[in-house]
């Protein structure tokens, strides 16, 4: 797994994990924001500078590959800041590995969908092999990201996607559909070791926004923040609120407070 460390002689950590079509560079907007705290940035397979396996269990083998790496560089514990497609492989981590895990943030959460897109996630799965990485991407993006406002985003990870291997698309789209059925064993996990997670969405990420409320509802402790016009990709399209949101959520983690706007 290829990774890139952002070294600011800090004592905690924050873990950066991309969404599908992403990679460390993706992350260009936070990297400066998180100044007080080193910083480790990760490739998932088959994505920026990592190469994908032809072999199962990618989910769990990505958590693993992660925890190798803090295990070389020594690192104890993890905030772990997490987009889209990253929100599982985060997840994974932390079933795994709870004990390395600080705090969760998760940007565009894409489990917990209900039974209408859950069924459309079937029907996307069932197309990875007949429509081409370089045809369904940009067209899935435009479904999940359709305004105006998103076409900063939408681009991004459009291009990005581009210098992705077929292989690695379908891979991960499988992931995606296999994992909506582990929500429950993750979130036994999280409450089981009382740690600290902030949902954050924006309002017009119309897939997922009602997956986010679902899920709060499940993990009441848990903090919650909706981006007005703002899509699937709040690192990026509102990265300044972003980015003050999850800084104000890891100082509280310090200072032991939780309040966190519903909306802004």
């Amino acid at each position: 797994m290829n990774y890139r460390i952002y070294n600011n002689n800090s004592t905690e950590w924050v873990l950066l994990i991309h969404g599908l079509g992403g990679s460390i560079n993706t992350w260009k907007y936070q990297i400066k924001d998180l100044k007080d705290y080193n910083v480790l940035a990760v490739d998932l397979e088959g994505h920026g500078g990592s190469s994908i396996k032809r072999a199962r269990h990618l989910l769990v083998r990505s958590a693993i590959d992660i925890n190798d790496i803090l295990v070389k560089e020594n690192i104890e514990k993890v905030n772990i800041i997490s987009l889209s497609l990253g929100t599982l492989v985060a997840m994974e981590f932390v079933y795994l590995y709870k004990e390395k895990v600080n705090s969760i943030v998760l940007a565009g959460f894409v489990l917990n969908m209900g039974i209408g897109y859950k069924s459309l996630l079937a029907f996307v799965e069932g197309c990875k092999y007949i429509i081409p990485k370089r045809v369904f991407y940009p067209m899935f993006a435009r479904i999940m990201m359709p305004r105006k406002n998103h076409k900063k985003s939408r681009d991004v990870f459009i291009r990005e996607s581009f210098k992705m291997k077929s292989l690695a698309f379908r891979m991960w789209l499988t992931e995606l559909f296999k994992t909506q059925f582990r929500l429950k064993e993750y979130i036994a996990t999280i409450k089981e070791n009382h740690l600290p997670v902030f949902l954050i969405s924006g309002k017009q990420d119309y897939f997922f926004v009602n997956s986010v409320k679902r899920t709060q509802d499940k993990i009441r402790e848990s903090s919650m923040c909706f981006i007005d016009k703002c899509g699937h990709v709040c690192s990026i399209e509102k990265a300044e609120i972003f980015n003050r949101l999850v800084i104000d959520f890891l100082n509280g983690i310090r200072q032991n407070e939780k309040a966190i706007p519903a909306t802004i």
